[in-house]
């Protein structure tokens, strides 16, 4: 199975995002054991109501490292590289939401802060810090076998973005089933296994907004995915360029001028 496309423009800037925000954590943070999160979690769940899961795919450090570790796993392990088979791949991707649940029970029962020390969250019980120490096993090692082993099977605030964005749909992905040609293209390219040929939208199922099916892989003539905001067409790369810098910004103030 083709798991990435060829490299364009738009591919090249989202992995060099990717990369600076994989290096800040695993780097700064881990080998240089600086206590530093370039991530305040107030942004981020603003930014998953307004823009999707644009965090996702651009964003955040675990989906990026797990993502390189996928790139180096076909390069180097081309052969052993596979995708868990339905429908044992449906089940295990709900493995989540009972993940979802024990941190909400923490949170609203126990009192832990999420928005607070993310270490100090997952310290608070024996499974919560087992979790955070398979969490990297996750991302960095089992991808270089199977591509988004964490995305797809581990990742509680995932499961929650999901149910956030079958909620409020702002930001979708729409299919135009009139011109959709069902060469599945878009299927091929999809690193979370979405389907964007069986759908006619696409929010809150998976998607990392990662933007592979929407750059210049529906044939011409069908053009049948467009990302849209509000009702309203936009071009993936001027709108991922808009949020970057917005999120950017954001995270600036917050993080160094006001400190909140």
């Amino acid at each position: 199975m083709k798991l990435y496309k060829k490299d364009t423009p738009l591919t090249f800037s989202r992995d060099a995002i990717r990369f600076f925000f994989a290096a800040n954590f695993y780097f700064l943070g881990k080998l240089m054991g600086i206590d530093f999160e370039l991530e305040s979690e107030y942004l981020v769940l603003g930014s998953i109501i307004l823009f999707g899961p644009f965090f996702c795919g651009w964003a955040c450090p675990f989906g990026a490292a797990s993502y390189f570790a996928t790139r180096v796993g076909n390069k180097l392990f081309p052969k052993l590289q596979f995708n868990i088979p339905q429908p044992y791949d449906k089940w295990l991707r709900m493995l989540r939401y009972p993940l979802l649940g024990f941190f909400l029970y923490l949170f609203t029962v126990k009192g832990v802060s999420y928005f607070g020390d993310h270490i100090e969250m997952y310290k608070s019980t024996a499974f919560s810090w087992n979790f955070i120490k398979a969490k990297h096993f996750a991302v960095l090692l089992i991808p270089l076998f199977i591509p988004n082993f964490f995305c797809k099977y581990m990742c509680f605030q995932k499961a929650g973005y999901n149910l956030i964005n079958k909620v409020i749909k702002i930001c979708k992905i729409k299919r135009n089933t009139e011109t959709c040609i069902d060469c599945g293209k878009c299927d091929r390219v999809c690193p979370m296994q979405v389907n964007p040929s069986s759908k006619n939208e696409i929010c809150g199922d998976d998607c990392l907004s990662c933007f592979n099916c929407l750059d210049n892989v529906c044939p011409s003539k069908a053009d049948a995915l467009s990302l849209e905001l509000l009702g309203l067409k936009i071009n993936p790369g001027l709108f991922s360029a808009l949020v970057m810098t917005a999120y950017l910004a954001a995270t600036y103030l917050v993080l160094f001028v006001y400190q909140w």
